[in-house]
């Protein structure tokens, strides 16, 4: 693994740190995801 891997895996430590610090982006971060995961799952669903 190269230098470029190594600044994706502390971005992602860092994303996932700034989450557990603060419970109401998570629930932002869920809750979006959750809604784009239905809206796509439809959308296929429909075609």
């Amino acid at each position: 693994m190269g230098a470029n891997s190594q600044k994706t895996v502390q971005g992602m430590g860092s994303f996932f740190d700034m989450l557990y610090q603060h419970p109401s982006l998570m629930f932002i971060f869920v809750a979006g995801t959750t809604a784009a995961g239905i809206y796509f799952w439809r959308k296929s669903k429909a075609e």
